[in-house]
């Protein structure tokens, strides 16, 4: 299941960066509700799959690690742009342009790779619950960093490099992880999925929370219950 995932990681954000509806879907009224959807399954595959495994594994190291994984999410998107999909859709302007970008869709892209490599060792029913969830976002980060480019006055050329750099960068990540956790110690096994499990809490608290703060939101609040609701289903049919 991983290599069919890590190509439609790759297809999704080509598509992102190069259709000219891009702009259209990622700014659409749908997509809060899509986002919602991820943050359902991402809470959802954190709690009963790999934070789990990880605390099984040493319980120590996987909590501390998923405390990193939390607090190197707020530092990251407070200091550069990580997670762009929420900012692209409602027409934020105060993203950091050019090279800045790049470097942090790249090492997003790159923590993409590695919890996706983590997962093939818990279950199949996380390892696609979460494929599913990186699919929504590697079409927004593609069409992201296009626009940033464009506005920065880029050309086509480099703009193509950028958008290859960041759609390698998650299968790079996940060999890493894959087979660099195949010679690892259930200790350091235990920290890798905490940091999965901390980057996922992370990921939908941030996505979800401030939306819901904001006022009632039946569509996300639904949206976000059918993202649970698709990890159980997952959970059943693949074991």
């Amino acid at each position: 299941m991983l290599p069919i995932l890590l190509v439609l990681a790759l297809l999704a954000t080509a598509a992102g960066g190069a259709l000219p509806a891009a702009g259209a879907f990622v700014r659409g009224v749908g997509l809060p509700s899509l986002l919602a959807f991820r943050s359902g399954l991402l809470i959802a595959i954190a709690f009963t799959d790999v934070l789990p495994g990880g605390l099984r594994l040493g319980a120590a190291q996987a909590g501390w690690s998923a405390l990193f994984a939390f607090a190197l999410g707020y530092a990251s998107e407070n200091l550069v742009m990580s997670d762009p999909c929420h900012e692209a859709a409602e027409g934020c302007r105060s993203h950091a342009l050019g090279s800045v970008a790049l470097g942090a869709l790249f090492l997003h892209s790159f923590i993409d790779g590695l919890n996706l490599g983590a997962l093939t060792f818990v279950s199949a029913s996380a390892l696609a619950a979460a494929g599913m969830s990186m699919l929504v976002h590697k079409f927004a980060d593609g069409f992201t960093l296009a626009s940033l480019f464009t506005e920065a006055g880029y050309g086509r050329e480099r703009t193509v490099i950028g958008l290859t750099l960041v759609a390698l960068a998650t299968p790079a990540g996940a060999l890493v992880s894959r087979f660099g956790a195949l010679r690892l110690e259930p200790s350091q096994m235990a920290m890798l999925l905490g940091f999965a499990g901390g980057s996922f809490v992370y990921i939908a608290a941030a996505e979800l929370l401030p939306r819901l703060h904001r006022g009632r939101d039946a569509r996300s609040f639904a949206s976000f219950g059918a993202g649970l609701a698709a990890m159980l289903a997952l959970h059943f049919a693949l074991g």
